[in-house]
Parts: structure tokens; sequence; C-alpha cells
């Protein structure tokens, strides 16, 4: 896929001062915008136009706009949430694999062990790095399937409830990964915040100076919260994305194991 999807994802993966400069300066532009073409078309170069705006208008808005933005925050923050937990439980599910090789036949021993330095291998080095661009499918991958059946042929009850847990973890996982936030949030949300810029600059239209420092606060606000949202939002792609850092361990602990 190609276009906006790409755009986005190159934005969110910059880092956090370079992203911040971006999503400060497009909210500055609108708020240029507002402050020196929208407002004096509106209400007049000295303001007195339109005639008194209610700063109700304005503050009506805000709450709106503000609502509308902690029901976007109170999803990403549950989806990032979400993947954290699967990424647990998938290496929790996994070292129990690991542990619970010693129980097995001795024939069985090498071949669940490799199978499962294969799906810690496949996971860290191909797997995970296309997690932040949503590309994977949840088709199991060669060495997760050897490692089933391997699990099942070992007739161990407690070795086939581990990989089956971490095979949940891993459709989990990927279903988070694809999982993207409706495109008309972003837009509602956007377009809000312009309209509460447009509002707050009519109540101050007659007083330029109060204007523009009016129209400055609120325009670092809503940035700010536009960058707390972008930085989250990929639980796998960005600086703050989640590592497979559980995952890189036990294949530590495996590479030195006997084979």
């Amino acid at each position: 896929m190609t276009g906006p999807p790409r755009f986005v994802e190159w934005i969110i993966d910059l880092p956090i001062p370079l992203l911040a400069l971006i999503v400060l300066g497009a909210w500055a532009a609108i708020a240029v915008l507002v402050h020196q073409v929208l407002v004096p078309w509106i209400a007049g170069p000295d303001g007195r136009t339109l005639g008194k705006f209610e700063a109700e208008v304005a503050s009506q808005l805000g709450i709106i706009l503000g609502l509308l933005l902690s029901f976007n925050a109170l999803n990403v923050w549950e989806q990032s949430s979400a993947a954290r937990d699967a990424t647990l439980a998938e290496a929790s599910a996994l070292r129990e694999i690991a542990d619970l090789v010693p129980e097995l036949s001795p024939e069985l021993q090498p071949q669940v062990r490799n199978a499962l330095r294969g799906y810690l291998e496949y996971v860290i080095g191909t797997e995970w790095p296309q997690l932040g661009r949503g590309s994977l499918a949840l088709e199991r991958p060669a060495s997760l399937r050897s490692l089933t059946h391997l699990a099942r042929a070992s007739g161990n009850e407690d070795l086939h409830d581990a990989v089956a847990a971490a095979v949940n973890a891993r459709e989990q996982r990927i279903r988070i990964a694809t999982n993207r936030m409706l495109p008309a949030r972003w837009t509602i949300v956007s377009v809000l915040g312009g309209l509460a810029l447009l509002a707050i600059g009519l109540v101050h239209a007659e007083h330029r100076r109060a204007r523009a420092v009016a129209i400055g606060m609120l325009t670092f606000a809503i940035a700010s919260c536009f960058l707390v949202l972008l930085v989250q939002v990929r639980p796998f792609l960005g600086v703050l994305a989640l590592k497979p850092t559980e995952l890189s361990a036990l294949a530590g602990e495996l590479a030195t194991s006997p084979r």
C-alpha cells in the first residue's frame, strides 16, 4: 500500500522532537490562517462588523473537542496496553515451552528446542519489524506449525496448552498491529480544533494582540494533544514502540543451551 498510509507511517516513525515540530508547525499554520485571514474576513479589519460573539460558543466547542480527544486517547491507551499484554503473554508461553522441554522424551527434546529457536528467530528478525507497518497476516510460520505438531505428538498437556497460549497471543499481537484508528476520527477532531481556534479568535476579534495570544495558547494545547496521540497510536511503530525484549532474552538463553 502506498500514498497516505506510507506517509503517516513515516511521520509517526520520526524522532519525537522532529514530530513535535511538524505537528506544531501544521497547527501554527492553521492558527495564522485564522488570525490573519478568517477572523478579519468574518468580523472586519477592526473586528466590529460581526458584532458581539459570545464566549460560550468557544467554550462549548472546547468541551466537545476535549471529549472527542479523550475518546480517541482512551482507545489509543487501551490498544497500547493490549499490545503490551499480548507481547508479555506470548513471551511467558514460549518460556514455559522452554521449561517443559526437559520433561519430554529424549527424541522430542531437540526437535521442540530447535522449533522454538526457529520461531523466536522468525519473530525477532522477520515478523517484529513488519508489525509497525501492519502488513502481516495471521498465517502461522513453518516453525510455529512444527511446534504445534510436536506439542500434539508429545502427549504432554502442559506443552500443548503453552503452545496454544503462544499462538493465541501472537494472533492478538498481529490483530492489534494491523488495527487502525478510523480516518474519520482524525478528521472530526481536526475540524473541531480549527473551529475552536476560529471561535476563540472571533471572541477577541476587536483586540488583535489578545486574539493572537488566545489563539496561540489554544494552538499549543491542541498540537500537544495530537502529538501525544501520534506517539502512542501505533504500539509497534515509532520511538516508543514495543520491542521484543523478553523474546530476545529467551532466544539468548536457548542459544547457549545444548541442541
